[in-house]
Parts: structure tokens; C-alpha cells; sequence
């Protein structure tokens, strides 16, 4: 996996989270990226990424708001990278054609 890419989309997840005030979250993307290459590894295949309730992919920012909407953007730029990879949880694809959905249907 091109490491840079990833990297530097989930610096980007991480920044959002934090200046959304979702700290948590943040401090997961975070231990993650200050990890070693495994720990990062893991992490993108997680279920504290990808699962369901209570992810990050199911829980920052409400509704369709401008913040949720911009996670989603970054969540479907990451995932692709990750199917595309084969570095991704089983949730992963289900994810990114969601969002895919959801933009399309707000455009």
C-alpha cells in the first residue's frame, strides 16, 4: 500500500476530528499514525474505523452537516486506496458505496 497517500488522508481525518471537537475519535487516527507500520495496518482494518455503531465511520458529526460530509469524502478516498490495496475491513466496501450514495443523492 502507497503509505503517503494513506497517511496523509487520515492526518486530514484526524484534524477534522479534532477540530469538530471529536477527540476520541481524533486520539484513535492519532495512536494510529504515531504507531508502528503494523499498528497503522491494523488500525485500517479495524472495526473502530470501519465498524458499524460507533465507528468512525458510523459516529462523528450529526446529520448531513458540512463536517460529516467532508469525513465522508475523506472515509471514501481512504477506503478506495485500502479495497484497491486489499487492506481493508469486510465493512469497508459497504462504507464507501454508502457515502458514494449519500453525495450523489445531496449534489
Amino acid at each position: 500500500m502507497e503509505n503517503t497517500e494513506v497517511i496523509a488522508i487520515l492526518e486530514e481525518i484526524a484534524g477534522l476530528l479534532e477540530t469538530g471537537h471529536a477527540e476520541s475519535f481524533a486520539l484513535l487516527v492519532r495512536n494510529a499514525l504515531s504507531g508502528s507500520a503494523q499498528t497503522l495496518e491494523e488500525f485500517l482494518r479495524s472495526n473502530e474505523l470501519w465498524g458499524g455503531a460507533g465507528s468512525i465511520a458510523d459516529q462523528p458529526f450529526a446529520g448531513r452537516s458540512t463536517q460529516r460530509k467532508e469525513l465522508e469524502k475523506l472515509l471514501i478516498q481512504l477506503g478506495r486506496l485500502q479495497l484497491r490495496d486489499g487492506n481493508a475491513n469486510v465493512r469497508t466496501r459497504t462504507w464507501v458505496e454508502a457515502f458514494e450514495k449519500w453525495r450523489q443523492l445531496s449534489m
